[in-house]
């Protein structure tokens, strides 16, 4: 069956309404007709199987025929993201969606070129997206860009904070997640192209982040934090300790 992500709004007692884009879709692009069933999810977690009732390119409105938690990360996975230039953003936003990142918060450090001023829009579709490819029922929080302490903040209090930086020659990121298997809260701070200056690094520290390494190759920066937050899930959700 098709599935729509729709705000929790949308769903009042038994019934569902779709509105602009997705109604178009649902009667436009798809051509559905009453008594169709698709997947309705409100973003928070609840997945719900609709049946068509009443169809529009303005609206549609459709009946619950079930409820039920659908798939969501089971770790809250925050992943802080230097912004990069052009469109790298953009691949990291759909692949950490795709992982299991929780929520995205963009920092501006001293080496950050690109802004991403007014694009939460567009990375908040895109996330979209992909929790749908990925049949995710929750969509992952997009923060506004930020500067780097405003960032560090957002995630203070975490079981644990751990920043990539190329000066840190040994610890490993399984390392710094030694006696972490109970942790609900985790996040990774990747900064931008050229990395992060040593002082943003010891900022960091000093609100409890760990500084780790992914080995001796450098990494792109839409790369590394993909490949951190992979570890990371792995670590504290699939590995058998």
């Amino acid at each position: 069956m098709r599935r729509f992500i729709a705000p929790p709004n949308s769903v009042t007692g038994n019934r569902v309404t779709l509105r602009n884009s997705q109604a178009r879709h649902v009667a436009v692009v798809l051509r559905l007709r009453p008594g169709d069933r698709v997947v309705v999810l409100d973003g928070t977690g609840r997945e719900f199987e609709v049946e068509l009732e009443s169809i529009a390119a303005e609206e549609v409105i459709g009946r619950i025929v079930s409820a039920r938690e659908g798939r969501r990360p089971v770790l809250h996975l925050a992943l802080l993201q230097g912004v990069p230039k052009g469109a790298k953003m953009d691949d990291v936003i759909r692949m950490g969606t795709e992982v299991g990142v929780a929520e995205f918060v963009p920092f501006l450090s001293e080496r950050t070129v690109a802004e991403g001023r007014q694009r939460v829009g567009r990375w908040l579709r895109i996330a979209t997206e992909a929790a749908k490819q990925c049949r995710r029922s929750d969509v992952p929080v997009v923060h506004e860009p930020m500067p780097f302490h405003e960032a560090l903040e957002k995630v203070s209090g975490y079981d644990r904070i751990l920043v990539l930086w190329e000066g840190e020659q040994s610890r490993s990121i399984a390392h710094a997640l030694t006696n972490a298997h109970r942790a609900s809260r985790a996040a990774v701070i990747v900064g931008p192209e050229g990395g992060l200056q040593s002082r943003e690094v010891e900022e960091a520290t000093r609100r409890g982040a760990i500084p780790v390494t992914l080995g001796p190759l450098i990494l792109r920066t839409e790369t590394a934090g993909i490949v951190a937050i992979a570890m990371v899930l792995y670590e504290l959700t699939l590995r058998t300790r």
